[in-house]
């Protein structure tokens, strides 16, 4: 037999995930000599012994690797063999006596003398065997709410430095008791080195704190297992219970409970904007919801995002003596349903109307900490689990905070005492034209780690936008996309930016020395990007920045943090590059996909500056990862008031038809969405839009969807970001339900030279709500206007209902056909769509089945968003390739 050895390393996520333990019983399994260690840069081994087993176990590596781990890369190098004894340095010995288990394969201390550039984990839910550990009264974790093993549990939330070690996470303040030491320590065990490992006796403990009685002094009630009763029994009692999980706290209530949900939008001033729920099971899940395969796989998978799912209409045979049990409706789409017994469901309650009013979906998450199951354990009704934060601010992860900033929200907080170290919000996605869409990309999925297809010399940071804003990371051979982060609005949320920014950095030791950012000069982003380059270039940025005569946040700043560990970057002076934000959007699938060639890419979304400086939103480029050119835009039309009418859509409706009707004629109408606006504030309106002042001109797509929203009497006043698109949305199913109300024809856009106009879409539905405001009046009077039925006046509604689905239905439907009329016009390029607009899913759901009928694929992201969150993926690609051409 031939001795061989080998040195192998492995980049990608390779630790936190089990890697040197299931190298270590590979080793064992092939009768090999050695030892394994984690580096700043991944997993490194050294094998020794007879070739054909050595190949033998090169080839597992990867084939049997951890079910958490992503190998993105893995090198073998022949090395001089010795014999066995000697085989292991020195220096692994001095660091490590060999334990009886392992004679000649060993797995060593971590080595953190190297740069870091592994990939880190996000938090994961909760694996089986720890949950069956949590439910077994001999186990030592019975009913232990922090049970986690090398499967499963947290990950970045807990990371203050790579290596992945206990002493560089937030665990490193617990020390660990014997029994913990000993499954931490052995190789065997599924918790070998599993850096959050602990117990009842030696881990943190959950507190329940009242706040009902003294809101300022707070009241431990109960410590421990009795702290999550006390948690079931408040919230079984119709109270608000901040809840800390992973990554921050949740608010939770009952979510069967109208008049719980109702204090909860009192307390947080929050009207309508939908709250997520969480479910105790798919079963339970099943009462409430049904989906699709895809979208039941979703919200089973182990990084358990919040998935939205079509309400159900009716719940039959949800439950038995055991509890809850798919209903008869479903049982096609989780194969658990298919025992179970049928049973009356009248004792299930509903789920509140105030959840989610007004729309068809319904966010649902499943439990992912040991935490959520025990208390589902002791509360039988799903939960409203919404991130617990101050509108536009971070999720709070401590409970001084929670104190502080919601003490009037809540009535209980049940806290532990391990820090979050980066907070984190939920993740959410969809099934939209038969692909998952990303909408928040946090935990489960982010950090989001890729490789790159050209090792950088220099490492490049992608800012990102204003808003649902992300940054991204790219050097030596991967790229990272952060979690979410937020709005950028107020002087906090660029506090928590410049944190979370800070906490990368210093994780992977890297000084950015390309900037990428938005061309918008007012977004936070850009700014800290122009600041940044101008510091670095003028050698200022040392400590504190003034800015505006106040200090920038600047406490651990990037150029404090920094070490050495890139040297040949600092031959290179700090560049900015900036990226168009449409142009940002289409690059950001491309690099999804990796792509470089050009691409016909539809950039729909809210607002963006365009290279003309106006607001930009409806456009059509054909681009590549370096440039762009604007072929199609929508036809301009003014925002009343700029920014207020993204709040009141009835300003962007009048702003779109003053470019058609004279003021006289659109009085005319008699509108629904002017009908409660008194006659002097429309009159100031429209002498606003005379005068053009602080009414810019956009060529947005959103905005044009809160137009039509307007139109229709949806809205008045905007709650929440994306709601009239929702509601139009919700108003469109309801045609497609009942398909004999199809209108006749189908005006759609006019596309003429470089113009989009939907002039002949909103002429026609004009003209619909016209014919209902005519029977309307009819209606009123005595002699009845209609021989149809013999109750007039219902029979309107019904009618006028009728009218306005087809309407949002025939918006949606002009939207794919003037997409596939300019698609066809440019047969010999890939199509791509991104922006917000495409979160959609009537949109994406027709667009996806006009393009399967002209044979012609699309590519859109799937998990990157399509929204602003996904800007920072565009930069990043754009940065790049910019930084291999300079090197080239």
């Amino acid at each position: 037999m031939k001795q061989v050895r080998r040195l192998i390393h492995i980049t990608g996520i390779v630790q936190g995930v089990g890697f040197r333990p299931f190298i270590y019983k590979l080793a064992k399994q092939y009768q090999l000599s050695g030892y394994v260690l984690n580096n700043g840069d991944g997993v490194s081994i050294e094998v020794e012994g007879d070739e054909t087993r050595v190949m033998n176990f090169y080839n597992d590596i990867t084939l049997q690797a951890p079910p958490l781990s992503r190998i993105d890369s893995i090198t073998a190098q022949t090395i001089a063999v010795v014999d066995a004894l000697t085989f292991i340095s020195e220096k692994t010995r001095s660091e490590s006596a060999l334990p009886e288990y392992a004679p000649n394969f060993i797995i060593t201390e971590s080595d953190s003398s190297q740069s870091a550039t592994v990939c880190v984990s996000p938090d994961q839910g909760v694996c089986p065997a720890c949950l069956d550990d949590i439910n077994d009264p001999t186990n030592r974790h019975y009913r232990y709410p922090f049970t986690n093993c090398t499967h499963c549990g947290p990950r970045y939330t807990l990371i203050k430095q790579l290596p992945y070690d206990r002493k560089q996470t937030s665990m490193a303040a617990f020390a660990m008791c014997p029994d913990c030491e000993a499954a931490y320590t052995n190789p065997e065990d599924r918790r070998y080195h599993a850096q959050p490992v602990s117990c009842p006796k030696c881990g943190p403990w959950v507190s329940f704190y009242a706040l009902e009685s003294k809101k300022d002094q707070p009241e431990t009630v109960a410590d421990h297992y009795a702290a999550i009763e006390a948690t079931a029994n408040a919230l079984k009692a119709g109270k608000i219970v901040a809840v800390k999980g992973l990554g921050g706290f949740h608010l939770m209530c009952d979510a069967t409970n109208q008049q719980a949900v109702s204090q909860l939008r009192l307390r947080k001033q929050r009207q309508r904007k939908p709250l997520a729920v969480m479910m105790k099971d798919t079963h339970q899940a099943q009462c409430y919801i049904e989906g699709s395969q895809k979208e039941w796989a979703l919200l089973e998978s182990q990084q358990r995002p919040i998935t939205l799912f079509r309400k159900k209409a009716s719940r039959l045979n949800c439950v038995n003596d055991a509890g809850f049990v798919a209903s008869a409706d479903s049982a096609d789409s989780a194969d658990s349903a298919d025992s179970a017994d049928s049973a009356d469901s009248a004792d299930i309650a509903d789920i509140a109307d105030n959840v989610a009013p007004h729309i068809p979906y319904l966010g649902v998450m499943l439990p992912y900490t040991p935490l959520h199951y025990l208390l589902f354990d002791l509360v039988d009704v799903p939960l409203v689990a919404t991130s617990a934060n101050i509108s536009g601010f971070p999720i709070i992860a401590n409970s001084d905070d929670i104190f502080r900033l919601l003490g009037h929200v809540v009535d209980g907080v049940l806290d532990h005492n391990r820090e979050i170290v980066h907070c984190c919000d939920d993740s959410l996605v969809q099934i939209a034209g038969g692909r998952r869409q990303t909408l928040r990309l946090a935990r489960g999925y982010a950090p989001y780690t890729f490789s790159l297809p050209h090792k950088l010399t220099h490492p490049v940071l992608a800012v990102g936008g204003q808003q649902k804003v992300t940054f991204g990371l790219g050097f030596a051979e991967q790229g990272i996309i952060s979690p979410h982060v937020g709005d950028m609005f107020g002087l906090d949320m660029q506090q928590h930016y410049q944190k979370m920014l800070n906490g990368f950095t210093q994780i992977y030791h890297v000084k950015p020395q390309t900037i990428v950012c938005d061309k918008h000069p007012n977004y936070m982003t850009t700014e800290w990007a122009q600041d940044y380059v101008k510091g670095y270039v003028q050698g200022y940025v040392q400590g504190n920045v003034q800015k505006n005569g106040q200090e920038a946040v600047q406490e651990n700043s990037l150029d404090t943090i920094h070490t050495n560990n890139h040297d040949s970057s600092y031959e290179k002076p700090t560049q900015l590059l900036q990226l168009q934000h449409h142009h940002a959007h289409i690059v950001a699938v491309m690099a999804e996909h990796q792509m470089r060639e050009t691409v016909l890419g539809f950039a729909f979304d809210g607002t963006g500056l365009g290279d003309d400086h106006q607001i930009w939103g409806g456009e059509v480029l054909l681009a590549d990862h370096k440039t762009a050119k604007r072929l199609y835009h929508l036809k301009p039309f003014r925002l009343i008031g700029g920014e207020r009418a993204i709040k009141e859509p009835a300003r962007i409706l009048l702003g779109l038809l003053l470019e058609y009707y004279s003021f006289e004629q659109i009085k005319a109408f008699q509108l629904e969405a002017f009908a409660n606006m008194p006659n002097s504030k429309l009159d100031n309106l429209y002498r606003l839009w005379l005068t053009e002042q602080s009414s810019p001109y956009t060529t947005s797509m959103g905005r044009l969807v809160d137009a039509f929203a307007s139109l229709l009497g949806l809205v008045e006043q905007v709650d929440y970001e994306g709601e009239c698109g929702m509601r139009l949305e919700a108003l469109a199913i309801q045609a497609d339900a009942d398909k004999g109300a199809e209108p006749p024809s189908r005006p759609t856009f006019v596309v003429e030279n470089d113009v989009i106009d939907p002039q002949p879409l909103l002429a026609s539905v004009i003209d619909s709500l016209a014919i209902t405001a005519f029977q309307s009046a009819c209606a009123d009077l005595t002699t009845g206007p209609s021989v149809l039925t013999t109750t007039p006046s219902i029979f309107t509604v019904k009618q006028a209902l009728a009218i306005k689905q087809n309407a949002a239905n025939q918006f949606f439907t002009a939207l794919v056909e003037m997409i596939s009329t300019i698609s066809a016009k440019h047969p010999e390029y890939p199509v791509v769509v991104s922006g917000g607009v495409f979160q959609n899913r009537v949109l994406m759901d027709k667009l996806d089945a006009r393009f399967t009928s002209d044979a012609r694929s699309f590519l859109t992201s799937e998990i990157i968003p399509l929204n602003d969150g996904g800007i920072a993926m565009g930069q990043l690609w754009h940065g790049l390739w910019h930084e291999v051409a300079a090197a080239e």
